[in-house]
């Protein structure tokens, strides 16, 4: 889609695509909560996770190493966390909090450039549940927020838990890419190192012209914009089942 849009179209397709993302979002949560199960951490870590039940599982030592090499990697800054991780560790509840993916823009405008904060509406970060929010971590980062340590150190055990889970058990990613998400790992320039799992819906959303995100985030009396949806990205969908049974059916000289 062209970057060059009225301003009454951007308006149009910033309601269009709220809808539709929340569309997305009930559905996304409603899968993820019928697969729940599939996420429990002691499918990773076995007896390394704190819990009265008992679970062999298959190198869980070797989980339990990485998990701690990554935690201790990210753990000190920007968040000021001691970087050791023992076992067992805290149990932690199959509940998901998701959250829009947002990046800082510097747009070229008439009066300068403009920092703007930008959301991808149709891109939502997938975490256990914590007494934090992410827009609460990066406040207690920025200095913006009242700190407690041991929120902000469970959020991050838990942004890395999800990592580990995605890049262990790779039948994950396949089953919600068969469910049409893309999955990805995204890091935030705010949040350092910390790895992000991401879950974004099949079409896709933009950013027009930088002369519009600044009109556009000073007329909502701030510095944030909301990517729109890409329409011809939804009238180009196609299925990747239903491309792989025509390819199938072609070698086999069937026509439909």
């Amino acid at each position: 889609m062209s970057l060059d849009l009225e301003p009454a179209q951007l308006l149009s397709l910033h309601g269009l695509t709220k809808e539709i993302s929340q569309a997305c979002l009930q559905r996304l949560k409603t899968q993820i909560d019928a697969i729940a199960p599939l996420f429990r951490p002691r499918r990773l870590l076995g007896d390394h996770i704190d819990s009265s039940s008992k679970d062999a599982v298959p190198n869980a030592d070797r989980n339990l190493a990485d998990l701690q090499e990554l935690y201790a990697r990210v753990a000190v800054k920007p968040f000021d966390l001691r970087p050791e991780l023992r076992s067992p560790i805290e149990s932690v509840v199959t509940q998901f909090q998701f959250y829009e993916w947002e990046y800082t823009h510097a747009a070229e405008a008439e009066r300068g450039w403009h920092s703007i904060r930008v959301t991808t509406p149709l891109t939502w970060v997938i975490s256990f549940s914590t007494s934090y929010s992410l827009n609460t971590l990066r406040g207690v980062v920025t200095g913006s927020g009242q700190r407690d340590v041991e929120a902000v150190r469970a959020f991050v055990l838990r942004a890395c838990l999800m990592h580990e889970l995605f890049a262990k058990v790779p039948s994950l990613t396949d089953l919600l890419e068969g469910l049409r998400y893309k999955v990805d790992v995204r890091r935030s320039s705010q949040l350092g190192d910390l790895p992000f799992v991401t879950l974004s819906a099949p079409f896709r959303t933009f950013r027009p012209s930088d002369q519009l995100v600044a009109m556009a985030s000073g007329l909502a009396g701030g510095t944030s914009f909301s990517e729109i949806l890409d329409v011809e990205s939804v009238r180009n969908l196609t299925d990747p089942l239903r491309d792989q049974t025509i390819e199938i059916l072609s070698r086999h000289n069937v026509e439909i």
